[in-house]
């Protein structure tokens, strides 16, 4: 079966989504512990139901009407009740060990772990590690290759160690993402001007642009943006003069905010 041309952006899309639920989560879901239960609040809020009224929480089978239903307030109560840094941290610890499985899937299911690239070895033993119940977890002799991401490199002394906060935080989660996303993005770039240049003979910039644009779509690229048409100009210019363009590829900015804001 050929490979699914549009793998590499289906792990950018991946990647970008977990890094904006993985913000998101960092306040709704620490909200949780807040005195007065703010999340339940907004919830009556939205509904126009009575600040003190509790509210159900359904849990319903699938394909049927049967289910259980819970009390909204005692979760709130009890979640308050419960160790703070333990809560917060086992919170946050699982939309991490979601990502790493998630991203270690993708890449294995496009066959994209390489043993010469740490990152996607990282990936793979990341993914391992939420799969073996937040524990680093190495076969024998593994790590065989080197495996590290920007922040953090693994070996064999990690053997048994929680993988999250012990070894990654929320930090260096967000940032194994932004390297996911420069990896896979360059990799479809690269793949369409690869294309693109092997078969730039008799055509003008503007039949390479259309070449590259098309490439660019049958990987799922978003050519239409219009940062990604300019960098098409740019390849098209250069495959034109007989240059195979080197692609430059990087992440969404979250820029820090003010400290006086």
């Amino acid at each position: 079966m050929a490979p699914n041309p549009k793998r590499e952006m289906d792990i950018v899309d991946a990647a970008n989504s977990l890094k904006t639920l993985f913000l998101a989560q960092n306040l709704t879901m620490t909200a949780m512990l807040l005195p007065g239960s703010p999340v339940l609040q907004a919830y009556h809020e939205m509904l126009g139901s009575p600040p003190d009224s509790d509210l159900p929480i359904d849990l319903m089978k699938r394909d049927t009407d049967e289910g259980l239903r819970f009390s909204a307030k005692q979760a709130f109560d009890y979640v308050q009740k419960l160790p703070s840094l333990k809560v917060q941290k086992n919170i946050l610890a699982g939309p991490m060990l979601s990502g790493a499985l998630t991203i270690g899937n993708l890449l294995i299911d496009g066959s994209l772990i390489d043993p010469t690239d740490p990152l996607t070895q990282f990936a793979k033993h990341f993914r391992n590690a939420a799969a073996h119940g937040d524990k680093w977890h190495f076969d024998a002799k593994e790590p065989r290759y080197p495996a590290h991401t920007a922040n953090v490199k693994l070996d064999r002394s990690f053997q048994n160690r929680r993988a999250t906060f012990e070894t990654v935080g929320p930090y260096e989660y967000f940032t194994y993402l932004d390297e996911i996303v420069v990896f896979a993005g360059r990799m479809a770039v690269e793949k369409a001007v690869t294309i693109a240049y092997r078969n730039r003979a008799n055509k003008n910039p503007a039949e390479l642009h259309a070449s590259l644009e098309r490439e660019f779509e049958a990987r799922g690229i978003k050519y239409s943006d219009p940062s990604i048409q300019t960098n098409i100009a740019f390849y098209s210019s250069q495959i034109f003069n007989g240059i195979n363009p080197k692609v430059r590829v990087t992440p969404k900015e979250y820029p820090l905010l003010d400290s006086e804001h």
